[in-house]
């Protein structure tokens, strides 16, 4: 039997190849050398005005039944790279009746998925062949930006019910129903397509793109992705600049603080812990965030609250309701500390010690009672 399947596989994949001309010269005689818009699918932001160019690497991806396939690079006008790309070509069979699969993939500097292209001849099919239509396109978007989806650990045969899937390598009208905890992410009627361009998308490619760039990683690249909108090229930015950087690009540092995800503030912070005590004054916009970063990053902004000014220890005392108990309590342990609570200050924590509608107040009114 197995030899069998093998020969109907080596007879199909011959049959694409008269059909449609040689695997690997299709693929170059399509590829875009010119991006003046965004992909269709896309999750990175895209510059109105952006024109990027193509040129070759020595990356490639080898599709099953095909072949390498090229892996290029598209930069922009001032040569630094910006986005890779693949034109991806690779049979989809149902029920013995074969059509090649279209699709142009895109990663980002770091190798992580940043949308596809389809194609307009040749759009992506379903179970007996129908169209996908935009709904299954977008489905398949949301697919293959989940970089840990199941199909990551399952492989093709265990994603279906018993019966076993066909003999037939690369069949997408796999026997049995798909199994509930995939079917919801993947495309109905899709399940080998979509297994596929998962697995294309976060293969072995992924850490070649990586390291490609590393390669050539620039300092202006990391200032780049530093002011991106990406969050991995904001984290990867923060972890290549040294202290001297970090002073430079001060201002998006601070942004990026208030604007960021828990794990770039956390990891901001963590980075500037000395730059609270050796420059107060640069840190102010630091605590101008207080009361818009997450709980976590501000009890490790408040752990350098013994060095902040009196001006910021004076307007923390107007932000008190957004403090969880423990940080306030961190707080009044700072001003217990000082030798004169300013008059501001104490007309602040009795404002908050006098209202009905915060549960923390008793904290304050105790401190008052004990710095009488």
């Amino acid at each position: 039997m197995r030899r069998l399947a093998l020969g109907i596989l080596l007879l199909l994949t011959h049959l694409c190849e008269a059909q449609f001309g040689s695997a690997v010269a299709f693929p170059n005689s399509s590829e875009k050398t010119v991006l003046d818009k965004s992909p269709e699918f896309f999750v990175l932001n895209w510059k109105q005005g952006t024109i990027l160019n193509s040129s070759e690497t020595p990356m490639e991806i080898v599709v099953d039944s095909v072949g390498a396939q090229k892996v290029n690079i598209f930069r922009d006008n001032s040569d630094a790279p910006v986005l890779y790309s693949s034109n991806i070509i690779t049979p989809v069979c149902a029920d013995g009746d074969c059509r090649l699969m279209h699709i142009t993939l895109y990663w980002t500097l770091l190798g992580d998925y940043a949308g596809f292209d389809r194609s307009s001849e040749e759009p992506l099919t379903k179970h007996d062949h129908d169209e996908f239509l935009f709904s299954d396109y977008w489905k398949l978007h949301e697919l293959l930006k989940d970089h840990n989806s199941i199909l990551k650990r399952r492989a093709i045969d265990e994603l279906v019910t018993k019966p076993k899937p066909s003999t037939i390598e690369g069949v997408d009208a796999l026997s049995g129903a798909t199994i509930k905890e995939v079917k919801e992410s993947v495309v109905s009627g899709a399940l080998y397509s979509c297994y596929v361009a998962w697995h294309l998308v976060h293969g072995d490619i992924k850490d070649q793109i990586k390291a490609f760039t590393v390669a050539q990683q620039t300092e202006q690249m990391w200032v780049r992705m530093l002011n991106s909108e990406h969050t991995n090229y904001q984290m990867y930015a923060l972890e290549n600049l040294d202290e001297n950087q970090y002073k430079i690009n001060f201002s998006r540092v601070s942004v990026l603080f208030k604007s960021g995800i828990p794990l770039v503030r956390s990891f901001i912070i963590k980075n500037l812990a000395s730059s609270f005590s050796q420059s107060p004054t640069t840190m102010q916009p630091f605590w101008d965030a207080l009361p818009y970063i997450d709980i976590n990053t501000r009890s490790l902004l408040l752990q350098h609250i013994d060095f902040a000014s009196d001006a910021t220890v004076t307007h923390i005392s107007t932000q008190l309701s957004v403090l969880t108990k423990n940080q306030l309590l961190k707080y009044l342990e700072h001003l217990g500390s000082k030798k004169v609570i300013s008059t501001e200050v104490l007309k602040n924590l009795e404002r908050f010690s006098a209202s009905n509608k915060e549960k923390n107040a008793y904290l304050v009114t105790e401190f008052l009672e004990d710095n009488s």
